[in-house]
């Protein structure tokens, strides 16, 4: 079975034991538990509960033939059915959460997270805590975009960004990817300078947005830690543009001395 399904499956919620049920389920159409239990590699008890589960959840059917009892996965458009009523039913109860969030008279300072959605989860923080015509700065040692990100997600941050008219200023690592940013600045509200790799060999990025400060590496498991605080922020934004202003003053010098 196909790893790529497995995972999102349980990402958007279903256990490991009632994914195999679920694919098991949708592979033999009608079946008995038994048969089910089986192609899912569980037992035969454990199989009854977990579809009574996926049976609440909408994912699951039974049906009787005679005395003998089937069941069913059903249509797998129905867990689109599912993810929108949650998504529902979460819209809901936003601002009260919100609300219970914003009367927190300590909220946490410094976050960690790890993986790639967590990973990601960050960069919409970043659009989300940058207001519009507001700035994000970012030191990038990326080469490979689309080797870190979605590409369907990295079209989706553009856009919005943007939508909201938030510069980029960044100071990058020469690669492919840079100039091609380089390229595309003026239409993609970038400003970006190119460090030689040999001067700039990372594999990272450095985002500064807001009060917010996000250390992120693409070696360690995406590992991310977003540190909140003005002073802490404050300091590397100006870290960054001496740095910034220094790179501009040497490529002014060479574009002199050429």
């Amino acid at each position: 079975m196909n790893n790529e399904i497995i995972k999102v499956l349980q990402d958007i919620g279903l256990s490991k034991e009632e994914t195999g049920i679920y694919l098991a389920g949708l592979e033999l159409g009608e079946s008995s538990v038994q048969n089910i239990a089986k192609k899912a590699n569980v037992k035969r008890p454990t199989a009854y509960l977990i579809i009574d589960n996926l049976i609440k959840k909408g994912l699951f059917y039974q049906t009787f033939m005679g005395k003998k009892r089937y069941f069913g996965a059903q249509n797998p458009k129905d867990l689109e059915v599912e993810l929108k009523r949650k998504a529902y039913e979460l819209t809901k109860i936003m601002p009260e959460l919100n609300s219970i969030y914003n009367t927190l008279e300590f909220k946490p300072k410094i976050r960690f997270y790890e993986g790639s959605a967590g990973m990601m989860s960050v960069y919409n923080d970043m659009l989300d805590s940058t207001p519009e015509n507001g700035e994000i700065v970012s030191l990038s040692g990326i080469k490979n975009l689309f080797d870190v990100f979605p590409r369907e997600f990295v079209t989706d941050y553009f856009t919005r960004r943007i939508r909201k008219k938030i510069t980029a200023k960044i100071i990058a690592i020469d690669s492919d990817e840079s100039r091609e940013w380089a390229k595309n600045a003026d239409e993609e509200m970038r400003e970006i300078q190119i460090v030689p790799e040999n001067q700039f060999n990372f594999s990272g990025e450095i985002e500064i947005y807001g009060d917010k400060v996000a250390l992120i590496s693409f070696k360690e498991n995406y590992m991310t830690i977003v540190i909140e605080s003005k002073e802490i922020a404050n300091m590397h934004k100006l870290f960054f543009n001496l740095t910034w202003n220094n790179l501009k003053d040497q490529n002014t010098s060479a574009a002199v001395d050429k």
